[in-house]
């Protein structure tokens, strides 16, 4: 019936019907074998075999060919233009800024053909060519591409050894898989930097356009320099890859300006690129084709790149916790896209490692700078004053016991910083209790002290209070957090805004009992006097939108009370039962008594607080936080924002409460690329 010719135009067959039966073949083939063996081909197991039967794995169908993606076979010495080679080096950088973006090797590095046949473009291993056409010779593959793959390979080599370091999370954050193809790992960085001299020589020497010498070198010398950047001793010589950045930027400064046009269809160039190469590879993932951006995109994503390297060099010259404490949160209080998975892991290694916190300080150092940042005072005064109000003496192994259990919060909390803002929430989240348990010991350890003087008790008040201003402070980013992910429900925002009010209440008051016992001349009084106010701005805010928001809760107050368990999941852990009240305590049945006495309240003006708010947070933007250092434009730059977010919401709030039944709901939108968690006002 098939063949019949009636029939002969509805069952066409992919790849045409002219197939051998091949089944007295397998047939044969069969019986050689033994009873349960398998047949398996490279880097498919019987694991894969039985899951894409379960999930219909992708790699099953990976050596079907459709017809339009059927490329004439790839020759890496086809002569070639210096503005192909140009093109062909550019799509080198998009390789390598694409894998940075979370694509894996097998979409992005290796679909650039030339990295699987660096053997055959080797001119140690090719004969000299007799008739070699001037304007495409051969040294344009076997020097000035083979220099920039090698760099290209290099550089995610050294990468690679960064991202495996745990920091950050392979698969969540980078792809590390290999897919069998060497990065070079056994080549020293320094003989492929010498062969990109090398190839910047051989062009210079050569008989091409000045123009054309000038274009190529410059790219090569950006790989070389990024390939510097990679090696860089960031701790003993940071001065060194501030340089290193700042030429780099130059560089690509004038590629961006001199940019060479695309290669026509026809150009062998087009054909170093395969998005298909990944179907030749072993891979334990699922094959996805996907496509380079622009290269204008890449340039803006290589910019920013080499732009982070500059801001990684100021944090290693800022020993300071409030420094690193502020790089960090700034960046999410900004809404600035996440930094690359290979400058945080950077960070995170440069911060501490190796049992050394930025490669010079032993951990007490960690302990030191917690006190004398927090509350002004150092660690030798307040073991001093513990000595001196002992009933007897102390034990150092309860000293042993805060010191080591400082450490270990603040690695890891100012590592936070550069985690993934779902990972860096849930390390708050925990981080939470850790520090109320530092507190609860804190205070365990003083109650039992008996102080001298007056200014032995002061500092003996305080100690605790330190814990104290560090669980607030992660609190109050848990909840904003929730909402820059946009996790909250509509009738979950105005019970989050009532309990980030809660937090800056508690926080402020904290603050208060602190401040007067601090001395003026240090960071962290100015560092606490500036809280106060923005705590307080933060405050106002909340407390306005809550009111601005309360129309959402419509649902059931049952559904409302599971919904708020699960939320707050975090702050009902049972361990904090066994501690001292962790105020505030976040209890629903509170909230309904709240917010009806705050909607009662005839004098209260959300409008009013908006403007008091903003305020407040213009002076602040105007004054100096010169302890900050680089950071002081940032945290400007963040309250100048938060008084934007003011000015929007005035635009629509109502002056007073009688006003607030014809409050339209609808005029507020969550858009966290404009704030983090103030709504802005809907056009």
């Amino acid at each position: 019936m098939v063949g019949h010719s009636g029939f002969d135009d509805y069952f066409e067959v992919p790849g045409g019907d002219d197939f051998v039966d091949i089944t007295e073949l397998v047939v044969a083939g069969a019986r050689d074998m033994e009873p349960e063996e398998v047949l398996l081909m490279d880097g498919f197991t019987l694991m894969d075999a039985m899951s894409a039967f379960e999930i219909g794995e992708p790699r099953l169908d990976s050596g079907m060919i459709l017809e339009e993606q059927r490329r004439p076979p790839f020759d890496p010495l086809t002569p070639l233009l210096p503005e192909e080679v140009c093109w062909i080096l550019d799509r080198s950088f998009a390789c390598e800024m694409e894998w940075h973006a979370g694509k894996t090797l097998s979409q992005s590095v290796f679909t650039l053909l030339f990295v699987h046949h660096l053997p055959d473009i080797n001119p140690e291993y090719l004969p000299p060519v007799e008739h070699d056409d001037p304007a495409r010779p051969q040294w344009l593959i076997t020097v000035v591409v083979r220099a920039a793959m090698l760099g290209l390979l290099k550089c995610c080599d050294l990468a690679w050894r960064e991202l495996s370091k745990n920091r950050v999370n392979d698969v969540e954050d980078w792809q590390g898989e290999k897919c069998d193809v060497s990065l070079l790992e056994g080549i020293n960085a320094e003989i492929v930097s010498r062969i990109l001299d090398n190839a910047c020589d051989w062009l210079r020497r050569s008989h091409f356009s000045e123009e054309q010498v000038t274009a190529l070198c410059d790219r090569l010398l950006l790989r070389k320099i990024t390939l510097q950047l990679y090696r860089a001793d960031l701790l003993n010589n940071p001065s060194q890859s501030q340089t290193d950045a700042a030429i780099a930027l130059a560089l690509l400064h004038k590629i961006r300006t001199t940019q060479q046009s695309p290669p026509p269809p026809n150009s062998p160039a087009l054909l170093a690129m395969d998005p298909y190469i990944a179907r030749r590879l072993p891979n334990f993932m699922p094959i996805r084709v996907t496509e380079l951006p622009p290269q204008e995109k890449i340039w803006e994503a290589l910019e920013g790149f080499l732009g982070y390297w500059q801001e990684v060099g100021k944090l290693v010259t800022s020993p300071s916790l409030l420094k690193w404490e502020a790089a960090g949160s700034l960046q999410f209080a900004l809404c600035r896209s996440v930094a690359p998975p290979y400058h945080r892991s950077l960070v995170q290694s440069l911060f501490f490692d190796r049992n050394l916190v930025l490669g010079a300080h032993p951990t007490i150092w960690l302990v030191n700078n917690f006190f004398q940042e927090t509350i002004g005072i150092s660690y030798e005064s307040i073991r001093h004053a513990l000595e001196r109000s002992a009933p007897q003496p102390q034990l150092a192994s309860m000293q042993d016991i805060i010191e080591r259990r400082i450490s270990q919060l603040m690695v890891p909390h100012v590592r936070s910083s550069w985690y993934n803002p779902p990972r860096r929430r849930r390390h708050l989240m925990k981080e939470v209790l850790q520090w109320h348990m530092l507190y609860n010991m804190l205070l365990n350890d003083v109650d039992e002290h008996r102080p001298p003087d007056d200014a032995t008790a002061n500092i003996l008040r305080v100690i605790p209070q330190a814990a104290q201003l560090w669980r607030l402070s992660a609190t109050r980013e848990v909840i904003i957090s929730g909402f820059q992910q946009e996790l909250y429900a509509p009738e979950e925002k105005p019970i989050a805004y009532w309990y980030l009010a809660c937090v800056c209440d508690a926080h402020l008051e904290c603050i208060e009992e602190v401040l007067p016992l601090i001395p003026q001349d240090t960071p962290a009084y100015r560092e606490l006097s500036y809280q106060a106010e923005h705590l307080a701005a933060l405050q106002m805010i909340s407390t306005a939108l809550v009111t601005l928001t309360a129309g959402y809760i419509t649902s059931p107050w049952r559904r409302i009370s599971l919904n708020f368990v699960r939320r707050y999941k975090w702050l009902f852990n049972p361990d904090f039962e066994r501690l001292v009240p962790a105020h505030p305590i976040p209890d629903l049945r509170s909230f309904p008594n709240a917010l009806k006495d705050l909607l009662l309240d005839e004098l209260y003006s959300p409008f009013a607080s908006l403007e008091l708010a903003r305020n407040i947070l213009l002076r602040l933007a105007e004054s100096p936080h010169e302890w900050l250092g680089y950071w002081e434009t940032d945290r400007k730059e963040y309250l100048r924002k938060m008084a934007e977010g003011c000015d929007r919401l005035k635009r629509i709030a109502p002056a007073n409460l009688r006003e607030l039944p014809n409050f339209d709901l609808s005029s507020l939108e969550w858009r966290p690329e404009v704030h983090p968690w103030m709504p802005t006002s809907n056009p």
